[in-house]
């Protein structure tokens, strides 16, 4: 049997230890998982970071940041923060699991912009559009100032603007 690339762990021993995510393949790391308000995704730790974000059952959008604790193996930061977008995903299939567990209809992550720029997500409410990247939440009345943002302080190339998922709120 072949093990997982993440799991999901605690310390059965400490009821106030954190959920954790361990990175079997290289490079290696331990993660934490922490909720987050919305409003703190703009605190920007000194570890390798990727934040979740989370529709949960009853419809609120919940954030969790996973935050590199130890990492087994040399690597780049690039390296890192690849696998990272990843354990993000997996985190959420993981609430998904739980929720269906407890006999309620699980909710959904909130998908990626663009499957070639994996953790920046596009939210659009009435009137107002917000970009969340790995510490960057920027909010924009249009949707070309926010892709005049997208392309210009993000260099992210036109092209890629016109494929991507906006995911909608009310």
């Amino acid at each position: 049997m072949k093990t997982s690339k993440f799991l999901i762990c605690s310390d059965p021993l400490n009821e106030e230890s954190p959920e954790m995510i361990l990175h079997t393949n290289r490079p290696r790391f331990l993660a934490t998982v922490t909720p987050i308000s919305f409003g703190e995704i703009e605190n920007r730790p000194e570890k390798a970071f990727a934040d979740a974000l989370y529709v949960n059952t009853d419809g609120e959008l919940e954030v969790f940041r996973i935050e590199v604790d130890d990492i087994y193996d040399r690597t780049e930061e690039e390296d890192l923060q690849d696998e990272l977008f990843p354990a993000t995903d997996y985190f959420c299939k993981y609430l998904q699991l739980m929720e269906q567990e407890e006999g309620t209809k699980p909710g959904f992550p909130v998908k990626d912009f663009n499957p070639e720029l994996p953790g920046l997500k596009v939210l659009q409410a009435p009137e107002l559009w917000t970009v969340v990247y790995n510490g960057v939440v920027a909010e924009f009345g249009t949707e070309e100032e926010m892709d005049e943002f997208l392309e210009n302080d993000l260099n992210i190339e036109s092209e890629l603007l016109d494929k991507g998922i906006i995911n909608q709120f009310e």
